[in-house]
């Protein structure tokens, strides 16, 4: 699963070079194709990478204090969730790119269900859950 997350990632990397060089890529024809395709793009997109990561990281978690009590997070959403936001803010410095505050939501959304998602496979999956028991 290590190697599936990396393989996203690297897409995802290589879909956001050319889409701030202002070149064209399958995934914009993919875009304008269907309705509101950019904010289902940023779902999709980094709601798998999400779930990749979740998988990669074994579900480790570590928790921190927050105004509701202790909260606790998955490495590979907390990962993917600042990448997307410091990807999100650096538009504003890319002419190319216009920064939204809807693709951070649409970026939000696709990581917390595509991590329940994960979340839950996790839980069921007994032969992956088997392999931590072995490795742990």
């Amino acid at each position: 699963m290590k190697f599936i997350a990396v393989l996203f990632f690297a897409f995802l990397c290589l879909v956001l070079f050319m889409t701030n060089t202002g070149q064209h890529s399958f995934v914009l024809d993919i875009r304008h194709a269907i309705p509101n395709g950019d904010k289902v793009g940023h779902i999709c997109m980094y709601g798998s990478l999400a779930f990749f990561a979740n998988f990669a990281f074994r579900f480790r978690t570590f928790k921190f204090r927050s105004l509701i009590g202790k909260v606790f997070s998955q490495y590979g959403t907390a990962l993917v969730l600042l990448f997307s936001t410091m990807e999100e803010f650096s538009q504003m410095f890319i002419a190319t790119r216009t920064f939204s505050l809807y693709d951070m939501a649409a970026n939000l959304t696709g990581i917390t269900v595509f991590t329940l998602f994960s979340l839950y496979l996790g839980k069921y999956s007994s032969r992956y859950n088997q392999r931590l028991l072995v490795r742990s």
